[in-house]
């Protein structure tokens, strides 16, 4: 029989503030004994369902879903935070004992909550299950309250996180890091997360005008298939990942100023990401870099001439060149 386990579970998409907290939680108690004797003596209604005396370490593991369940079960509005890929490597980071990818299918998402936590007894000989305060698992959408009451059945204690609030006590979430990034507030988003929201991939080539026409050369993205935020002008960083730079570079981050939109002074009819690198000159089309979002500067719009967007683009750098640098 494999051993006890304590486990965690969900998507973990952005990996952000409350999910961190729940990771961390389950590492100490898995690994301190006396962290688990603090932890019963607030929760002692969970002692009777915990069965595994406080001196044997349990095995952390975390199951994350593969592939998002909002792509099995067609949600065509989800839109994710992080890369499957990156997710992945962020909670590998942590120490666990196991971090498990879990084959998200149709036949897996008809599961009861009742079937779901005998496959957990079954699988993982589970001891404790924690969650967060709003995860609901199978086809009848089970919370806290009902899948406390399986554990019992299967032989498990299950235990549902207080919600991470913000300083203004708000309820830090997925859902609620979307929509901030989605409405320019990039310092909520980034407070929720613990971390500046990034999007990367390889720079293509654009329209040729920022250079030629404007002074201001950008290295341009296609449209992510992460969230991308609203239109509009922001102050970023710039990490240059392709190896044949990254060897012969001082820093490895650069100063940004990231126009997301359709440039309606040229009146564009696709939207792009373009990023002006700060002291930044060499060829990088075909090197991917990440773009990291620190503040959100103004919305977009549509000059009369080339010569009044660059006094504008000239007072963008300024303005960035002070707000990032008081973010060093």
């Amino acid at each position: 029989m494999k051993p006890c386990s304590i486990l965690t579970i969900g998507n973990f998409d952005g990996v952000h503030l409350g999910h961190r907290h729940i990771i961390e939680h389950l590492i100490q108690f898995a690994s301190s004994s006396a962290y688990r004797e603090q932890f019963f003596e607030k929760h002692q209604e969970l002692i009777p369902y915990y069965r595994l005396d406080m001196q044997t370490n349990p095995v952390s593991c975390l199951l994350t879903f593969k592939p998002h369940p909002a792509s099995v079960l067609g949600n065509k509005f989800y839109i994710p935070l992080m890369t499957y890929e990156k997710r992945l490597g962020v909670l590998n980071a942590f120490p666990l004992h196991n971090v498990e990818e879990l084959p998200f299918t149709k036949e897996f998402a008809a599961k009861t909550s009742e079937e779901f936590c005998e496959f957990l007894a079954g699988q993982y000989n589970i001891a404790m299950l924690f969650i967060g305060h709003d995860f609901k698992i199978g086809r009848d959408r089970a919370g806290k309250e009902k899948l406390a009451e399986l554990g019992k059945q299967y032989g498990f204690a299950v235990y549902a996180h207080a919600p991470v609030l913000l300083e203004n006590k708000e309820i830090i979430s997925s859902t609620k890091i979307r929509e901030a990034l989605l409405s320019a507030d990039i310092k909520k988003a980034n407070a929720m997360l613990g971390y500046a929201y990034h999007l990367s991939g390889t720079v293509q080539h654009g329209f040729n005008r920022g250079g030629k026409l404007l002074g201001f050369p950008t290295a341009n993205l296609l449209e992510d298939t992460l969230i991308v935020p609203k239109n509009g002008v922001y102050a970023t960083k710039v990490k240059i990942l392709d190896p044949r730079f990254t060897e012969n570079m001082q820093s490895p981050e650069f100063f940004g100023m990231t126009n997301i939109g359709y440039n309606p002074t040229f009146n564009n009819d696709c939207r792009s990401i373009e990023t002006f690198i700060f002291d930044f000159d060499a060829d990088i089309y075909d090197c991917e870099i990440e773009i990291s979002f620190y503040d959100f500067l103004r919305n977009e719009k549509k000059f009369n001439s080339a010569e009044e967007l660059i006094r504008q683009l000239t007072e963008d750098k300024q303005n960035i060149q002070t707000i990032l640098t008081a973010n060093r």
